[in-house]
């Protein structure tokens, strides 16, 4: 259990990063910019639980507490919306885009870890235009 502690304080701060990343405050966030970082976030998530051999159940616990934490979506909202993030990331055809972001921030997950800012900000900048989210858009 405290290592679940642990890993959600760590998760807070790394899924608060990503809007440090594209330079734009929480509260100066677009819904759809929140959304499709916290999609990109939950691939932090996933891709931090598995490195820790985490169960599917604790990932998903993980995933529900930063949503709640970084987003500031209520209880009901972030686990209705992590299903919809596991459903996505399972299967591509339940949504593309989304699926493809969570990939993405799978893979940004080592840039995280190793405080590349730059490479992060690269990624998110181009998901962001590529839906029309972007900052200044």
């Amino acid at each position: 259990m405290e290592m679940l502690s642990s890993l959600r304080e760590m998760l807070a701060k790394d899924t608060q990063s990503l809007f440090a990343a594209i330079g734009v405050p929480f509260d100066r966030s677009t819904e759809l910019q929140r959304q499709l970082l916290a999609a990109y976030g939950f691939g932090i998530v996933y891709a931090e639980g598995r490195t820790n051999n985490l169960s599917p159940s604790d990932i998903h616990a993980l995933s529900i507490t930063a949503l709640m934490d970084t987003f500031k979506y209520s209880p009901e909202q972030a686990t209705a919306f992590t299903q919809h993030l596991i459903s996505a990331a399972s299967d591509r055809n339940v949504h593309p885009t989304i699926n493809a972001i969570v990939h993405q921030g799978i893979d940004g997950h080592r840039a995280i870890q190793q405080g590349d800012v730059a490479e992060v900000s690269r990624s998110l900048h181009q998901i962001l235009q590529a839906v029309g989210a972007g900052v200044g858009s």
